[in-house]
């Protein structure tokens, strides 16, 4: 009987003894702080850890954003573009603006030339005599003068010019209109001339007395030409010009009246076969060589 009641009691007290127990664990659960969280980059374990993103600071001061509002991103500035050397096309036109002579544009020129002129007047002609009859030269050489004037757009030039060369027996005069083009290259200007206009024999000497007065011989001329000025100012040149001519030239006859007092003369005995000549019209194609000197005004 005794010994059943102290089994009863021992169950109670080992009872008893296990409901303190858990009493006191589920205290001391509730009582203990939540462990911190290590980084995942600081604990190494895993190879999917990665470390967070750190926010990208704000440009702009805290107090221009209002309402959830706020500036645009600041612009950035472009890319700095290579220098790329210059070509030698461009460096060429460089050097040209520096040995430009920088005298600008230019409408109206005036020069004046001197120099050498051959002159044949039957250089195509198969009878020589047919012009002259034989009584005066029918080619000469000597020196002759010019001048010519005119207007200058860019390139091209549009103007006349006259000439005269003075020769032993005759002097021949030229008036016409010229044309030309020109190439500007700093200083340097060469150029190419075409000409046209009409020409004539002046103070003929004959060999037959009288005679002189009675042969007039005109005609025309066209000139091919070409030469190379140089500018020392701005408005001022110097150069020089060759030129080449064809001359074609006519000789009316004689009047019955010219004719008779050539005939009369005494000193004309000799000659008389050749006056009768000039009675008829004379025609002849011939040439002309000039090489000059130049000095220019431009404005």
């Amino acid at each position: 009987m005794i010994k059943r009641r102290v089994q009863c009691a021992s169950i109670r007290l080992g009872a008893l003894t296990l409901g303190l127990l858990g009493v006191v664990a589920s205290s001391e659960a509730h009582a203990q702080p939540a462990q911190p969280v290590a980084p995942a980059g600081g604990t190494g374990m895993g190879p999917e850890a990665s470390p967070a993103p750190t926010a990208a600071p704000n440009p702009y001061d805290p107090s221009m954003q209002a309402g959830g509002l706020a500036p645009p991103p600041p612009m950035q500035e472009p890319p700095l573009t290579p220098v790329t050397p210059p070509s030698t096309t461009e460096q060429r036109l460089d050097d040209a603006k520096k040995d430009d002579s920088g005298r600008g544009l230019e409408f109206f020129y005036l020069n004046v030339e001197g120099g050498f002129q051959h002159v044949g007047l039957t250089t195509f002609s198969v009878n020589e005599e047919e012009l002259t009859a034989g009584l005066t030269a029918s080619s000469a050489s000597g020196a002759m003068v010019g001048a010519g004037l005119g207007l200058r757009l860019f390139v091209l030039t549009l103007g006349a010019r006259a000439r005269a060369g003075f020769f032993s027996d005759w002097q021949l005069f030229s008036l016409g209109g010229e044309l030309g083009v020109h190439i500007p290259i700093g200083r340097l200007d060469p150029h190419f001339d075409l000409g046209f206009g009409y020409a004539a024999l002046g103070n003929v000497s004959s060999a037959i007395q009288g005679a002189e007065d009675a042969v007039r011989i005109r005609g025309f001329y066209g000139r091919v030409g070409g030469g190379l000025d140089v500018y020392v100012l701005p408005a001022l040149s110097i150069g020089a010009n060759v030129s080449g001519e064809l001359l074609g030239m006519t000789r009316p006859g004689l009047s019955p009246s010219e004719l008779a007092a050539v005939q009369e003369d005494p000193g004309s005995d000799p000659e008389q076969s050749r006056a009768a000549a000039l009675s008829a019209d004379g025609t002849s194609y011939g040439s002309s060589l000039a090489i000059t000197a130049v000095i220019g005004l431009h404005l």
